[in-house]
């Protein structure tokens, strides 16, 4: 096939840089809390552990824009923060797209089965890249097309909330332990608000267009009713960690206290909601306030390894 260099740099802007940042936010959190509590330094396991990642990610771009694209054909506007219409404009190109998600499905695999047999990374960290994988093509193809039977959002907060931090963690202590596994509650149910943002600026154009995520099968209440109650929740475990977990390395009342401004932030975005009734805005507060909590975590967890040294 010739792919002239035109055809590379539009289907290049299918990429959300934005979910690539957050996946790399994610990776680095996990990483760090894994040294935190002890794990060894080997740079080539960290590379290839982000590479799956990375990949993984990319993949999933290119597969969800493809599946996507007759759905799309139909939004009256660009979605803000969800697939592009260059497929739309662009058919000739669909096929590419397909082509480079299955092959960034299988460099993430590669280099997942190689951090596991070349370089010592534990079994389940395949396991996870292969069912979270799994999940991410059918997330929008046919015939289980997750995201359109109200699992989709569940899909992304596992994803976000603990297979890029988990592999990041796998990486470096080579086993999940309880400190990791306390934290992914509270960081599956910021996934679970992400998504659920990033899905709720869309959700005009979702609904004119038959798409049933989530989103589109709640009203506007129950969409800021299950964002409010998952950081309620997330906060509250974080709270209960406090006080009746203890652990060495990293403090959960610290933790709990980087949330702080972030909550400043949605609380702002919830209050303008009730003044002008656009959820747009308050999903952008959201997700504002999860890419500050991941870079203040980045600087704390920091902190802890350096106070270690």
């Amino acid at each position: 096939m010739n792919i002239s260099n035109i055809a590379i740099s539009k289907i290049l802007r299918i990429i959300r840089l934005h979910i690539v940042l957050g996946g790399a936010l994610a990776f680095s959190i996990g990483v760090l809390l894994a040294f935190s509590q002890g794990g060894s330094f080997q740079l080539e396991k960290i590379l290839f552990g982000y590479a799956t990642i990375f990949f993984g990610d990319l993949s999933s771009h290119f597969s969800n824009d493809y599946f996507d694209v007759e759905v799309d054909s139909h939004a009256e506007n660009k979605k803000q923060f969800g697939s592009s219409r260059i497929l739309v404009n662009n058919p000739n190109l669909r096929l590419l797209s397909r082509n480079f998600s299955i092959v960034l499905i299988v460099l993430s695999i590669v280099f997942a089965a190689s951090n596991v047999f070349f370089l010592g990374a534990p079994t389940i960290l395949l396991v996870v890249m292969l069912i979270a994988n799994f999940l991410a093509w059918f997330y929008s193809a046919p015939p289980l097309r997750l995201v359109s039977r109200g699992f989709g959002e569940i899909v992304v907060a596992w994803v976000t909330g603990f297979v890029i931090p988990g592999v990041g963690y796998l990486s470096v202590k080579n086993q999940f332990d309880s400190v990791f596994l306390y934290l992914s509650i509270p960081f599956m149910l910021f996934g679970f608000i992400l998504s659920l943002s990033l899905h709720a600026s869309d959700r005009y154009n979702d609904k004119k267009t038959g798409k049933k995520n989530l989103i589109v099968r709640s009203n506007v209440k129950t969409i800021v009713l299950l964002i409010m109650t998952s950081w309620i929740i997330a906060s509250l475990t974080l709270l209960i960690y406090y006080f009746f977990i203890s652990v060495s390395s990293v403090s959960f009342g610290i933790i709990l206290a980087l949330l702080i401004i972030p909550l400043m932030i949605v609380a702002f975005g919830f209050a303008r909601l009730q003044n002008n009734n656009k959820i747009t805005s308050f999903a952008v507060s959201n997700i504002i306030s999860l890419f500050l909590f991941n870079v203040l975590m980045i600087i704390y967890l920091i902190l802890v390894i350096f106070s270690f040294a």
